[in-house]
């Protein structure tokens, strides 16, 4: 029987694992932030500070790319939180391969983030797009503790911005 494992990486991710990688955040736009190529995706990873694969028989079935508080990050946001926010771990993106939804891997994956956040003692950010309305992703993070700490219009989009303290509240 074959588990599900989650396993970091940072900058030096394989080819391989950067290509599923951008091959599954591309899969999942406009969910997430389409990525013009690879070279993009590899120095959002070089700026980020804390990133999680889950893989099941080697295969990457979901991946979530988080940045902490003093990263060059220029996403607008990122940016919003970065303003009003001494310390935090941004969740900028995160997908779960399209077959594979629905079976506690969002959770997982999150659980590891919140234990993360919780080492650093500080709280987890992130946006959810309003417009194109993401609801199953709104849905899961209210589920997750996540409570609503601003919004922001875009030409391109809104979104919703959340904020999950360290210890759940």
């Amino acid at each position: 029987m074959s588990e599900f494992i989650l396993q970091p990486f940072s900058s030096d991710v394989n080819d391989q694992d950067l290509k599923s990688i951008y091959d599954l955040n591309q899969a999942n736009v406009p969910e997430v932030g389409s990525l013009e190529d690879m070279s993009v995706l590899s120095e959002l990873i070089g700026m980020s500070s804390f990133n999680l694969a889950i893989k099941l028989n080697n295969e990457l079935v979901g991946y979530i790319i988080c940045f902490k508080e003093g990263a060059k990050y220029q996403s607008l946001n990122y940016k919003f939180f970065k303003e009003s926010i001494d310390e935090f771990l941004y969740v900028d993106r995160v997908a779960i391969k399209d077959g594979f939804r629905d079976q506690g891997l969002g959770t997982m994956i999150y659980d590891s983030v919140f234990v993360e956040a919780h080492e650093l003692n500080v709280p987890v950010l992130c946006e959810v797009n309003t417009r194109p309305a993401n609801d199953p992703s709104l849905k899961f993070h209210t589920k997750m503790g996540f409570k609503e700490c601003g919004t922001n219009n875009f030409s391109y989009n809104s979104v919703v911005y959340l904020r999950r303290e360290n210890n759940g509240t």
